[in-house]
């Protein structure tokens, strides 16, 4: 007797193309009691959803903005966990096997002017600090 997961799992090798969808696969959908009337799945990563268009059991309409939002790659490895009610954790692995790593973007308060001395600020300059895992970056905002 086979004991279905509570939890199934499918994965998907980025290949050329995937920007325009992906498809869920057919071995996939016995997991997937009615999907074919739902219009449209919810994409899970880190707490950020994304509401996706099903074309019958193809991630279409939504997708390219996931795609976007993840930095999802040529060769990455995406893993669907299903949640029940077409829901989806998806995990990103890139081609070092491994989770995706994504670089931490944290302003930085202006502590202390007495820090910065040799560092003349104009009046009206605009620009930030900002620190990417542990890299100091001044980023100048130009108004038209």
């Amino acid at each position: 007797m086979k004991i279905p997961p509570k939890k199934p799992h499918f994965f998907k090798p980025i290949q050329p193309g995937f920007k325009n969808g992906v498809k869920i696969p057919i071995g996939f959908l016995k997991y997937l009691k009615g999907y074919d009337q739902y219009e449209h799945a919810i994409l899970r990563r880190v707490g950020k959803n994304c509401l996706v268009k099903l074309n019958k059991h193809r991630f279409e309409e939504g997708w390219e903005k996931f795609v976007e939002d993840h930095d999802v790659q040529l060769g990455d490895m995406l893993v669907f966990r299903h949640e029940g009610n077409m829901e989806f954790e998806v995990s990103i692995f890139d081609s070092t096997y491994c989770d995706r790593e994504y670089a931490e973007c944290t302003q930085i308060q202006e502590q202390d002017e007495d820090e910065d001395e040799d560092e003349v600020q104009e009046e009206g300059d605009t620009s930030k600090k900002f620190e990417f895992n542990g890299n100091l970056f001044r980023v100048y905002l130009f108004i038209v």
